[in-house]
């Protein structure tokens, strides 16, 4: 098991690396971007040109009003931001049971003395440390840009609370894509298949917030209980978001160890 986290390492380290740095760099610009632009007194420009049932729509559910604190959190709620947390968890699923199987590894690296237990456990400890490197480098980057360019800071305990959230949400998408992996053999499907459970939740969510013929869908998405905006601004707490978020990553997890332990290889 040491062995194969070692090689999980070499093999991904560079792009785990990467995507923490491109988390860590945006926050910062956005601390850049709300400290030295009039963004507040552009973004309300811009909102007042719309017609008038979507002022309100606009500024309170997309972006949580106009205050540098909503906009600070809204960089956590940022397409970006979640695209490069998604991107991690869904490719290191994909790779772990469906790429290897694709790949041609998948048996050679079974026929070592390593149960299949031990191999999913390191797939799924590789992949929780790697989420939470790149979360770490987000809130580094928020609480770093914040310093530098003398912004109110967020207070210690809504960030911890915002960095368990946002690793709890890319966890549950860890969780679905590896039993969609455990199940596939195409590393290219797998992954699609992720995708598009992020893409569906994240737009259901959205479309929710400002349409009320949708909202009855939004308790079922993830992005649901992803609530950094809530977090930072409003100081709410998140234990029920990381219950549900845990909830639906140790279902797909469990649902993944029940096909892996009995499906062919490779």
């Amino acid at each position: 098991m040491r062995n194969l986290l070692r090689r999980l390492l070499a093999r991904h380290a560079a792009f785990v690396l990467a995507s923490g740095l491109l988390l860590g760099g945006f926050q910062w610009l956005i601390s850049a971007v709300v400290a030295s632009t009039d963004v507040t007194g552009a973004l309300d420009t811009l909102v007042q040109s719309l017609p008038p049932m979507m002022q309100t729509m606009v500024s309170e559910q997309l972006f949580g009003g106009f205050s540098k604190t909503s906009l600070l959190a809204f960089g956590w709620s940022h397409p970006i931001a979640q695209a490069l947390g998604a991107a991690v968890a869904i490719v290191l699923a994909t790779q772990a049971v469906a790429g290897e199987s694709e790949a041609g590894t998948l048996e050679l690296t079974l026929g070592q003395p390593l149960s299949r237990g031990c191999y999913l456990a390191a797939q799924v400890v590789f992949a929780l440390a790697a989420i939470a490197f790149v979360t770490l480098s987000g809130l580094a980057g928020s609480v770093g840009g914040g310093r530098v360019y003398g912004l109110a800071p967020f207070p210690l305990s809504a960030l911890a609370r915002l960095g368990l959230d946002y690793l709890a949400m890319q966890a549950a998408l860890f969780g679905v894509t590896l039993m969609f992996s455990a199940f596939g053999r195409e590393g290219g499907r797998v992954a699609l298949l992720g995708f598009l459970c992020a893409l569906v939740s994240y737009l259901v969510q959205v479309i929710g917030t400002m349409w009320e013929a949708w909202k009855p869908l939004v308790p079922y998405t993830l992005h649901a209980y992803y609530v950094p905006r809530e977090i930072l601004v409003e100081g709410a707490g998140v234990a029920r978001p990381l219950a549900t978020l845990l909830a639906v990553a140790l279902a797909g997890l469990l649902a993944a160890w029940a096909r892996f332990r009995r499906r062919d290889l490779p």
